[in-house]
């Protein structure tokens, strides 16, 4: 049965293209377990298998180089060995199958000491808290939890919330010195929350709903991701039990 204090991150890798995980991100996850998803996006006339025997040992080789970095940091280590034809869907679903509380959109991190943490209403806030908390014990870490209010009358109910979050935090180890609180009113609230991170390095944030402008224009966390520059932690939503995450892809767990 799973540890309820264990927080669960995985982390994408396209690893035959070059991407790699910042020393500070790794670092930053130390008290998490990472699921690293090694993953490689095939043509649809390829095979999953024919992809296999061309690129396993050479994928193999780099997600052992990751496993070690994290291990070193002191992060417990899962691994998964996919080639796909739908790198978001395989993400996704490996996301489910591993339990994981988080899924990381790496970007470059030259420093990580400042991390903003985005509350929105009540919904998946125990979660979001225990992940903020995952990565906020560290010393080196100040975290910024900040809300938007629609109006000034919502301001209250802003700062309720968000004292609340502190509180929690302090009771899951991170040191209420570390923890600022800041409420915006704004009537664009992605708008104003991409302005709050311009000053800070990681963005831990509860993933969206589905929706048609998220179809039309990216879902939230992708934009924020975008135009942040930053690394972004989005916390998963609580699974839609009707949702068919089926894909095909053949995987290698560890």
């Amino acid at each position: 049965m799973r540890n309820p204090d264990d927080v669960r991150v995985l982390v994408p890798v396209a690893v035959l293209e070059g991407q790699v995980i910042p020393d500070q991100l790794t670092r930053l996850l130390s008290e998490t377990t990472v699921v690293l998803l090694a993953y490689h996006e095939i043509p649809e006339q390829t095979a999953p298998e024919q992809a296999r025997e061309q690129f396993e040992p050479k994928v193999r080789d780099e997600l052992d180089e990751l496993v070690s970095a994290f291990e070193a940091a002191g992060a417990a280590v899962e691994t998964r060995l996919v080639f796909t034809h739908d790198a978001d869907q395989t993400t996704e679903r490996i996301a489910t199958e591993a339990d994981c509380d988080a899924v990381l959109l790496s970007n470059p991190a030259p420093t990580i000491a400042r991390v903003i943490v985005p509350i929105k209403e009540d919904i998946n806030l125990e979660t979001i808290t225990k992940v903020a908390a995952a990565v906020g014990r560290r010393e080196d870490i100040e975290l910024t939890l900040f809300h938007a209010a629609e109006e000034d009358d919502a301001v209250a109910e802003g700062e309720r919330l968000l004292d609340e979050v502190a509180n929690e935090l302090a009771v899951l180890g991170v040191c209420r010195e570390h923890v600022s609180r800041v409420v915006v009113v704004a009537q664009n609230p992605l708008q104003a929350l991409i302005e709050g991170a311009a000053d800070h390095d990681v963005v831990v944030m509860g993933e969206e709903k589905p929706t048609l402008r998220g179809r039309l224009f990216g879902e939230t966390s992708d934009r924020v991701a975008e135009q942040t520059v930053g690394p972004v932690l989005v916390v998963r939503r609580p699974l839609d039990p009707e949702a068919d995450d089926a894909d095909a892809d053949t995987d290698d767990s560890g």
